[in-house]
């Protein structure tokens, strides 16, 4: 008889019985563990045992979109913390993540410190997030101004602060500077 509730680690089956599903990993020992607290459910027909959560979680995979706030800009470099996984799910933890200038760019024309983005889960490898900003749809949604940091507005080809009159290049959706869009993905969240 097979066990129905599972704590994270708990072994549910062997690789031979049941290949590894959703909620599950199998280590290098060929044992089938749960990563979630949850019902384990086995596919009898497909033989594949999943765990489904008690609690729902909204784990990032490649090719999620999510919100996020650019923390930290190097010349090739950034830091993103996501916090809404698109369309509306609240990530209970934020994820931190890197962002990849392409070959001939600067970061600081892409992205600043404080902007509000889209971007896009290009890979995770052992936990770490990389994030893209150069997919369609992708890009800042809301910068501020690397001087006074008030927000800058869209004027041509540059984002230039009312307050003190700087010029700032970053990569913008097509609907920059509209915040009712920005309250609208982050408010369906919560």
């Amino acid at each position: 008889m097979r066990k129905n509730l599972v704590i994270p680690g708990e072994t549910v089956c062997v690789i031979e019985e049941f290949m590894p599903g959703e909620g599950v990993a199998a280590d290098q020992a060929g044992l089938v563990k749960s990563l979630y607290l949850g019902r384990v459910v086995y596919d009898m027909n497909k033989r594949y045992v999943n765990v489904l959560t008690i609690k729902e979680t909204y784990e990032l995979k490649a090719k999620d979109r999510v919100v996020a706030e650019v923390k930290d800009v190097q010349e090739k470099i950034a830091v993103a913390r996501a916090f809404v996984k698109l369309p509306d799910k609240p990530l209970k933890h934020t994820r931190t993540g890197v962002l990849l200038a392409r070959r001939n760019d600067v970061m600081e024309d892409v992205v600043g410190v404080g902007d509000i983005a889209l971007l896009e889960v290009s890979s995770i490898y052992r936990g770490i997030l990389t994030f893209d900003v150069y997919k369609p749809g992708c890009g800042v949604v809301l910068a501020f101004c690397s001087n006074c940091r008030k927000t800058l507005e869209k004027k041509d080809q540059f984002l230039v602060c009312s307050s003190c009159g700087g010029k700032e290049r970053r990569r913008t959706v097509l609907k920059y500077g509209n915040t009712q869009l920005l309250k609208e993905l982050v408010s369906t969240a919560w």
